[in-house]
């Protein structure tokens, strides 16, 4: 853009010279005063004309030398930025190339992680996982036990201790069912489903129910833990064709339990504990009341009886002074009383003869 803005300052410049010139020659026609002839005037401008012509020149070439020397340092300069642009970008490029490659890997763990769902024994040890995880971040360590061992040989996969009781919790994870159900195109097949599905939630219902033995010392209920949310709602929450899951786990005392509402569940169950331990130690200390008004009771009648014996006792008190009183004055009237001795006959001195 400078070098066109300078040769249109050329351009103009010529321009500028012509005009004066004919304006000159203009006036030497006019002027008949002057002494010289046409062609040396004539020579005199173009002269005139080549001098300012070189002087324009020399200017041009200096203002295209600056304006050259501009552009070859702003065409440096921006060289230099784009090469530094161009660096960045082959650093981003390369980034994102590294971040692309961890997407795959990542990926390819998914899909292993989803492989190793369908297997039943791995899954049941991501619901272990999940729920061991959720305790320990809910509760103290001494507070809850994993794979906890009945006498029988059984184990629940944790317990959660509270109150002197143990609260027996399992994770279940019905995952093909509920994906089968999910993948139901028509609601026939929607409901054939979710008829499967609920079997097998029920048989997994069965299972949790035989883990509440309050004979070793587990509350009456049990925790079926299911670590999906939208599983949980499928199974227990979601009413549908009049079936009710809900009452079919309290026959068989068990809680269905989710990741959030666990902990919540194990908060009730433990003020249920403690409300039982206060209802205990109101009826022990009932029974405490019950046993001293008893010994009270027994205390009075015998506090009773021994006045009952006092009262006796100084009955026969007052009756046994009467009756010494008596004998004294019985006593004392003998003592002044003179009795007259009887007569007393002669006893023979000699012995009687004998009959010879």
């Amino acid at each position: 853009m400078e070098i066109v803005a300078a040769a249109a300052f050329l351009f103009a410049g010529l321009a500028l010279v012509a005009v004066a010139i004919f304006a000159r020659g203009g006036r030497t026609h006019a002027d008949p005063s002057e002494g010289r002839s046409s062609p040396e005037l004539l020579q005199a401008q173009v002269a005139e004309l080549a001098r300012a012509t070189t002087a324009s020149l020399g200017e041009l070439r200096t203002e295209v030398q600056r304006t050259l020397g501009v552009a070859e340092e702003r065409m440096t300069t921006q060289a230099t930025a784009t090469g530094r642009a161009l660096t960045d970008l082959a650093r981003q490029l390369g980034e994102l190339s590294a971040r692309s490659e961890r997407i795959g890997e990542l990926a390819r763990d998914v899909g292993s992680l989803h492989d190793l769902l369908k297997v039943p024994q791995p899954r049941g040890g991501f619901g272990e996982l999940m729920l061991e995880r959720l305790l320990a971040d809910s509760l103290p360590a001494e507070a809850f036990a994993l794979q906890h061992t009945f006498r029988d040989g059984q184990r629940v996969d944790a317990i959660v201790r509270s109150g002197g009781r143990i609260v027996p919790i399992d994770a279940k994870f019905p995952l093909e069912a509920f994906q089968a159900l999910l993948a139901a195109k028509t609601d026939d097949e929607r409901r054939a489903k979710r008829k499967l599905f609920l079997q097998q939630v029920k048989r997994h219902v069965d299972a949790v129910g035989r883990y509440v033995r309050p004979d070793e010392g587990t509350v009456d209920i049990a925790f079926l833990y299911v670590p999906a949310e939208q599983v949980h709602y499928e199974a227990f929450v979601a009413l549908e064709d009049g079936d009710d899951m809900r009452a079919y786990c309290a026959q068989h005392r068990v809680v269905p339990v989710s990741p959030n509402t666990l902990v919540a569940y194990l908060h009730l169950v433990a003020l249920g504990l403690r409300g039982l331990a206060i209802e205990e130690r109101s009826r022990d200390l009932h029974e405490h009341v019950r046993r001293a008004a008893l010994d009270l009771e027994r205390f009075r009648d015998l506090y009773d009886q021994l006045g009952r014996h006092i009262e006796n006792a100084s009955k026969k008190f007052t009756e046994s002074r009467r009756a010494l009183k008596g004998a004294t004055d019985a006593v004392e009237t003998l003592g002044q009383t003179q009795l007259a001795a009887p007569a007393q006959g002669t006893l023979p001195l000699e012995p009687p003869e004998k009959d010879e």
